[in-house]
């Protein structure tokens, strides 16, 4: 049996070519102690604090990647981790943005070659 997402707007498994990009961010504040966003919503707007590595999984993403470039970026910036899997350490990170809308999976729809992604 798999396991579901507690989140309906996150799936309970990734691809390695599902696309992500960044959410609806309304701004963001930076200092020496960390990364705060302001995300938007339906229902009001959310603060969410970044760690580190949510932060660089972020900023790889820019305008799109899927999850395997992701990877690939992600090792590129980072090397391999002294403990553990890098591959499911990104996965983690991934899922945990996406349940705070910091970051969303789409497709680009097929007849759209303008760029933007649909959720």
């Amino acid at each position: 049996m798999k396991a579901k997402s507690e989140c309906p707007d996150v799936p309970a498994e990734l691809a390695s070519d599902t696309l992500l990009r960044q959410g609806d961010l309304l701004d963001a504040y930076a200092t020496d102690d960390g990364t705060v966003v302001l995300v938007g919503a339906v229902t009001g707007h959310r603060v969410v604090r970044l760690s580190p590595l949510g932060l660089a999984v972020r900023e790889a993403i820019g305008t799109g990647a899927t999850l395997a470039e992701l990877e690939v970026e992600m090792r590129r910036r980072l090397g391999e981790p002294p403990t553990g899997d890098l591959s499911q350490l990104v996965r983690s990170a991934v899922l945990a943005l996406m349940h705070e809308r910091v970051i969303v999976a789409g497709q680009v729809p097929k007849d759209d070659n303008s760029g933007d992604f649909q959720p």
